[in-house]
Formats: structure tokens, sequence, C-alpha cells
């Protein structure tokens, strides 16, 4: 198609499609830049064997902290004083609300189960 001067017309949609894919595409990769950040820092706090009040969540089960972190469940709830058996699927939050447990304080006695596993499998002096 072209103009009435016999210029040809350009087409815009291509631009605008052109620019709104860079655009997505630059935010992807902002966004996907901004996680891998975030976890690259997360790891390397992990690596040091600092553990943050945050990386434990309320939702996570007992058998879940000994999954990942190698806790034995049955130390945890030895620290935390709960029962011996049972309420296998209740989660942390469910636990301390349960037992009357602050929060807080329940959260930081596992972390110290946690950070003294992590120092015991790193050996002294490590």
């Amino acid at each position: 198609m072209a103009k009435p001067d016999g210029s040809p017309r350009l087409v815009r949609w291509p631009r605008r499609l052109a620019v709104a894919a860079l655009v997505v595409g630059v935010l992807l990769m902002s966004v996907f830049a901004w996680r891998a950040w975030r976890q690259h820092d997360y790891q390397t706090r992990l690596a040091a064997g600092e553990i943050q009040v945050e990386t434990l969540r309320g939702w996570m089960t007992l058998s879940y902290i000994e999954r990942v972190h190698g806790v034995p469940e049955a130390q945890v709830r030895e620290a935390l004083g709960l029962p011996a058996s049972g309420g296998d699927d209740l989660s942390l939050h469910d636990w301390f609300g349960a037992q009357g447990i602050d929060p807080l304080e329940g959260r930081k006695k596992v972390e110290a189960l946690i950070l003294a596993r992590r120092s015991a499998l790193q050996g002294p002096g490590q």
C-alpha cells in the first residue's frame, strides 16, 4: 500500500508488537534476575551458617524440617516439648497454637537445632 504521494506506507503493527515483546522480555528478565539474586543471597547466608527466622515457615511440618535440614523429628519434638508421637501432619503454626508456644521462641529453638546440626556436620574448625 502506498501513500498518495507514492511513498510506501509503514506498517505500524509489527513495530508495536516488537516493542511490546521487548518490554515484556525486559520485565521477565528483571523478575528472574531479581529471583536469582535473592536465591544466591539466601544460599550464601545458608552456607555461612546464618539462618534467619524467615527461613522457617509456619506451614512446615516436623517431617519436612527433618527432610530439608536433617534435624531428627524426635529432637525437634523434645526441644519444643511436644508429644513423642502423633500429629504428623501438623505444621509448626498448628503445633505452636496447640501447645501454647510463642511462635518466635519456638522458631528460635528450631533454628538452634538446625545450626547445631549444621556445625556438627561441618566439624570443628570449619
